[in-house]
């Protein structure tokens, strides 16, 4: 069976690996749910988790472990089959950091400077409207993103360092790893096998990953995100530049809540590019991530240039 999933056509490939992801996940989740019955509380709030209003509830703690095994069973599950598959023709590599050093610190200021834009983006496609015809599918995509944001309030309420720290593993530091290794690790390279062109496969890709979040009225800036993604990890050759550019992205956000709720600092922060008279740094965070991705671009082409004196061990 291995084998035949191994010479099967990538889609086959990619949609046998979303198949054993569902399955994983379902089978976590299970297990998380079966806990959570035998300790005593009830599971009523799944429902639904957007109606949640008391970030101690005990349904919050649920949902955050209940986040974290979506996680390993629909993305990292499938990537770690995919690699048992193709681990001598994966083109991105997980650990090939030598002479990626710097590109990996461009990067990452790169999506710091980004963040205005992101911000901007995510503005803009929130002002859109659909047709009077679609006005129903409308109603029903503002009202999941309206419960999904007032999760997300919920989950990033933050009281101690302890919560600020589970928050990042939570929010940042696992959806790094975990969707960076399923998106740009296991289903770009498939669309690239079928596509024979890494631009098609990129957006092919990004444009599944913003889908895949389910909150359409972020989808563009989020899709942008999944390319800029794509193309750090296509240059490089390597998932630890997506991995730091998505940690970055959601790991601002966990911290600037957190100084938020500490009145460190003000909260159109959170904002920062789709405030008005905002439209400066938006148009100079585009700047900077253009130049960042640039960068990064000129110096995988020096860098493998000089392949034969710098190749590494790679895993």
């Amino acid at each position: 069976m291995r084998d035949a999933l191994k010479n099967a056509h990538p889609l086959v490939q990619l949609s046998a690996l979303v198949l054993i992801g569902f399955v994983s996940m379902f089978i976590l989740l299970g297990f998380v749910m079966v806990a959570f019955v035998i300790s005593g509380s009830s599971i009523g709030f799944l429902s639904n988790p957007g109606s949640i209003s008391d970030p101690n509830e005990p349904a919050v703690f649920a949902l955050k472990v209940m986040q974290i095994m979506q996680a390993i069973g629909l993305f990292v599950i499938p990537y770690i089959l995919y690699r048992s598959l193709h681990k001598s023709d994966n083109p991105y590599k997980l650990i090939h950091t030598k002479g990626r050093l710097g590109m990996a610190l461009i990067f990452a200021l790169t999506m710091l400077s980004a963040l205005p834009l992101i911000n901007y983006l995510a503005e803009w496609n929130s002002s859109l409207s659909l047709p009077e015809s679609l006005q129903g599918i409308e109603h029903w995509m503002r009202e999941m993103e309206t419960n999904a944001e007032n999760l997300i309030r919920i989950f990033l309420n933050m009281e101690t360092v302890g919560d600020l720290v589970f928050n990042l593993l939570l929010v940042a530091i696992i959806p790094a790893v975990a969707e960076e290794v399923f998106f740009r690790g296991t289903m770009q390279p498939l669309f690239l096998k079928v596509t024979k062109n890494y631009h098609i496969a990129i957006w092919i890709t990004a444009f599944l990953f913003s889908f895949f979040h389910m909150q359409f009225l972020g989808f563009f800036p989020r899709m942008v995100l999944g390319a800029v993604f794509g193309y750090a990890a296509h240059w490089s050759g390597t998932l630890i530049l997506p991995m730091i550019g998505h940690l970055i992205n959601n790991g601002v956000a966990v911290l600037i809540m957190w100084y938020i709720g500490q009145e460190a600092i003000e909260e159109s922060i959170e904002t920062i590019g789709a405030n008005e008279g905002d439209g400066l740094f938006a148009l100079m965070s585009t700047a900077v991530l253009l130049s960042g991705l640039a960068a990064v671009y000129f110096s995988s082409r020096k860098l493998k240039r000089k392949a034969p004196e710098t190749e590494v061990s790679e895993a």
